[in-house]
C-alpha cells in the first residue's frame, strides 16, 4: 500500500550561544504520547514551498522571524499511516517579540555550555550539536 508522504520543516534557532527549545502543551503531550520537547516548525500547506512553510510556522509558533543558515538533520520515518520526512534548519538572528502559540506552553533558552544537564532526550542534544556547528559557520 502506497503511503502519503508529509514533509515538516523546523528550525533549531540559535541566539549566540544559545538555542530555542519548546515544551508542547500538555494536550499536544497527551495526544501524541511525546517527550513534549519541540524545535518551531511543522508541515507544509499544498503547494506552499520549503523554506516559505518554515518561516510562516516559525512565525505562528514563536512570533519571531529568523534568518536560516542551513540545513542540519533530515528525518525519514515510516509511519502506518504517512511517510513523514521533518528537514531541520540550523537558524539565526531572531527578532520579535516571542509569545507562543496554543501548541505549546513555555519555552527555554538552553546555554550550549549547559546541553548535557538538560532534561531534552539525546537524540535533541545531538541534533542541537549539529546545527550548532553549522550556525558557527556561518558568517
Amino acid at each position: 500500500m502506497k503511503k502519503p508522504y508529509k514533509i515538516a520543516a523546523k528550525a533549531i534557532i540559535f541566539d549566540e550561544d544559545r538555542v530555542l527549545v519548546l515544551r508542547k502543551s500538555k494536550a499536544e503531550r497527551s495526544a501524541k504520547d511525546t517527550h513534549g520537547w519541540d524545535f518551531p516548525g511543522g508541515g507544509l500547506e499544498p503547494s506552499e514551498p520549503l523554506m516559505e512553510a518554515l518561516y510562516r510556522e516559525v512565525k505562528e509558533e514563536t512570533g519571531l522571524q529568523i534568518k536560516v543558515v542551513g540545513p542540519a538533520y533530515i528525518y525519514d520515518d515510516i509511519q502506518d499511516e504517512k511517510h513523514l520526512i521533518i528537514i531541520k534548519f540550523a537558524c539565526q538572528n531572531p527578532t520579535g517579540k516571542l509569545r507562543l502559540s496554543a501548541e505549546h506552553d513555555s519555552y527555554h533558552w538552553i546555554g550550549i555550555r549547559e546541553l548535557d544537564t538538560a532534561p531534552f532526550p539525546e537524540w535533541m542534544k545531538e541534533e542541537i550539536r549539529r546545527a550548532y556547528r553549522i550556525y558557527q559557520l556561518a558568517p
